[in-house]
């Protein structure tokens, strides 16, 4: 199964529990219906607390969708707008790069507004996280699988700086699998909100929360052992953020050619909001219809219901077709992504 440009989850993913960061699933289905507004919790029943504490999350969570289905229809009417300014001008021999300029700051100005607006459910590559918990992903220099998998044993000592975390040593290379090296990153580096995981392609990311970026940028350092790194005193590491979905800063309209350009990459943006804003509004279906099976049930009840509902499918004569209901999802999931799904502390 092929993923988009965006880097959202293409398998399609059961709905996740209260807590869980995990995207949601993007897909190529066209836009749906605009929202409505969430349940309020006094609308669901308080039978227990674990169930009204479930509901209230399930709430939180659709509250959640709803920025972020906001934010993305808001931007996508702004690159409408600049895709109209960017065509009539290729039409036209001269162009006015001046009132092009204003409409690309403006798409600029909506776009540094996507944590805020979206109550930090959208991350910066418009991946859905439904525990409104977005982070940004970043690469690091001399910390790439091969290189601390293989050759002489080393200990590295890690230093995030943040409040409550200290030192973290890790021992490194041989022998060393992928799988171990994960799970020692995310032992270490778990008090600093740093977690370690795999590319689609296998390659070592880290991720922090977007709120705590800019100060493990400015304070993340690491002491080696003389083999990969210096020993002695911590070296400031250069951490490389992955690239954003859009990058307006980077569109030019001094000419034909850069507003060609320009126009291109417009339309690739709203073919990524499309995506995005269809993964959000199959969460947004997914939590509206656990929140109509608890007004109907307690908790224990739903919670039975779909494991004997599971088990009555695939404990029959015929459980085979159900197999093929679950085989597509699974198509996507590559060994990376478990192993880091595996990895987390």
């Amino acid at each position: 199964m092929s993923r988009s440009s965006l880097h959202l989850d293409s398998p399609r993913q059961p709905l996740a529990r209260p807590g869980a960061g995990n995207p949601a699933p993007a897909s190529n289905a066209g836009a749906a219906p605009a929202a409505t507004p969430a349940s309020t919790p006094s609308s669901l029943p308080r039978s227990g607390g674990d169930h009204w504490r479930y509901s209230s999350q399930l709430n939180q969570q659709l509250t959640a969708a709803q920025r972020a289905l906001g934010f993305v229809d808001s931007l996508a009417g702004q690159l409408e707008a600049l895709k109209g300014e960017l065509s009539g001008q290729l039409t036209q021999r001269r162009v006015d790069s001046a009132r092009l300029a204003r409409g690309i700051e403006q798409v600029a100005q909506q776009w540094s507004q996507r944590g805020a607006a979206s109550g930090g459910s959208l991350d910066s590559r418009l991946q859905f996280r439904l525990a409104a918990d977005a982070r940004q992903t970043f690469t690091v220099r001399g910390l790439e699988v091969a290189n601390l998998t293989q050759g002489a044993a080393e200990t590295l000592v890690f230093f995030s700086g943040e409040p409550g975390s200290g030192p973290a040593a890790v021992k490194v290379g041989e022998p060393l699998s992928e799988a171990a090296l994960l799970a020692a990153l995310g032992r270490a580096l778990a008090l600093s909100g740093i977690q370690p995981q795999l590319d689609e392609q296998g390659q070592l990311q880290f991720s922090v929360a977007e709120a705590a970026w800019q100060g493990v940028r400015e304070r993340f350092s690491l002491r080696g052992g003389g083999i990969r790194f210096p020993a002695g005193q911590p070296q400031h590491l250069k951490l490389q953020p992955t690239e954003q979905a859009l990058q307006p800063q980077q569109w030019q309209s001094a000419d034909h050619a850069g507003t060609r350009q320009t126009l291109q990459k417009v339309l690739r943006a709203l073919d990524q909001l499309q995506l995005s804003r269809a993964a959000i509004s199959r969460a947004m279906a997914e939590v509206r219809h656990a929140i109509a099976q608890l007004s109907q049930m307690s908790e224990q009840l739903w919670a039975d219901g779909f494991v004997n509902d599971f088990n009555a499918r695939f404990n029959t004569p015929d459980s085979e077709s159900g197999l093929y209901e679950v085989v597509p999802a699974l198509l996507g999931v590559s060994r990376y992504r478990v192993l880091s799904l595996l990895a987390l502390p």
